[in-house]
């Protein structure tokens, strides 16, 4: 009894023994993912811009002669209008350069005309003449010099403006061309838009389809803008152009230069422009080593391969795409970053929760 108890006991381990050599398969069951579908933007794509507030023109104002500055009575924010005094130099001096010039002028006057009656009886010479009509020119000449120093004195609003910096105090000694008070004309407030070399390239105004202005002090108003022009000339520093467009004039606020604004705009795409398509930005991946990729769902074998796309910014909670992928392309739209090229997955219907990784 013993002898078979032991037999049946070692048959029995080596039974587990084989058993437990052999490798258990499990097979992984797919991954629930959300999907979604590639939008075309039906030829049409949107870009946000942040803007500052321009006056239409800023002028430093200068005097072309100088002295002792005697009157500066705007103060900083006041509103002139055309033709009101800005500044004033100490008129006495040109005052008193005028006068002399003109009895210098009248003396001359005089020796002109005796040195014509005398040569008129033969008694000077033609040089004596010649030489008195060109000492009256230059003492008319002089004249006028003085008369124009003493407009120059004086400083008038070429424009409706408004102050925005004096430069100097009241009293000042300032030299010719030497700034002294700041002006604007806010007559037209306009905006300035920085625009990258891709959009200057790619974009002209007749693409674009609206362009509005938001203030952050303006809750739920938006102001269309009108384009006015282009520089050219990239800033040094940050490489983009800037575009300028004009606000309406009936703002209902005191908008100044220099505030915020953010901008929109939506150009129409043209034969030559890519075409552009958006995604959802939980939808796009990065890789290590820069590139951007969605998960591009195959139906047919129920596995995910990734493709490289091109984006060219952002659109409220979207993506937008100029390569890589067709309108209507079902991709992973959440959880991208636990996918792996081949992975199977299965769609998530609406009545299942989705399995996002931790």
């Amino acid at each position: 009894m013993t002898a078979r108890l032991t037999a049946f006991l070692l048959a029995s381990a080596l039974t587990l023994g084989a058993c437990s050599g052999e490798a258990v398969q499990t097979e992984t069951p797919p991954r629930l993912v959300q999907l979604g579908e590639v939008e075309s933007l039906s030829g049409q794509t949107s870009h946000e811009f942040v803007g500052q507030v321009e006056a239409r023109l800023t002028v430093d104002m200068a005097f072309q002669v100088g002295g002792q500055l005697a009157e500066l009575p705007l103060t900083e924010g006041q509103r002139i209008m055309a033709g009101d005094r800005v500044a004033q130099l100490d008129l006495e001096d040109f005052r008193r350069a005028e006068r002399e010039a003109r009895v210098q002028l009248q003396q001359a006057r005089n020796d002109l005309d005796r040195q014509r009656t005398l040569h008129e009886r033969g008694i000077a010479s033609q040089a004596a003449l010649d030489n008195a009509q060109t000492q009256y020119d230059l003492r008319a000449v002089a004249l006028e010099t003085a008369r124009r120093n003493l407009g120059y004195a004086t400083l008038e609003a070429p424009f409706d403006a408004l102050v925005s910096r004096r430069l100097v105090d009241n009293y000042t000694i300032v030299s010719p061309g030497q700034p002294v008070v700041r002006i604007q004309d806010v007559g037209e407030l306009r905006v300035s838009i920085p625009v990258s070399e891709d959009m200057i390239a790619t974009f002209d105004r007749s693409n674009l389809r609206s362009l509005q202005a938001t203030f952050s002090f303006l809750p739920g108003r938006t102001f269309d803008l009108e384009p006015r022009e282009l520089v050219s000339e990239p800033d040094a520093a940050s490489r983009t152009y800037r575009a300028i467009a004009a606000l309406p004039a009936d703002l209902p606020a005191n908008i100044l230069p220099g505030m915020t604004a953010s901008v929109s705009a939506e150009f129409e795409r043209t034969g030559n422009a890519p075409e552009t398509v958006r995604v959802p930005v939980a939808a796009v991946a990065e890789r290590p080593d820069g590139t951007r990729v969605v998960w591009v769902f195959d139906e047919a074998s129920g596995t995910v391969t990734p493709r490289a796309v091109e984006t060219d910014g952002l659109s409220g909670a979207h993506v937008i795409l100029t390569g890589g992928v067709e309108p209507g392309t079902r991709i992973v739209t959440a959880g991208v970053s636990s996918l792996y090229d081949g992975m199977p997955v299965r769609p998530l219907s609406e009545s299942e929760p989705l399995d996002l990784p931790r």
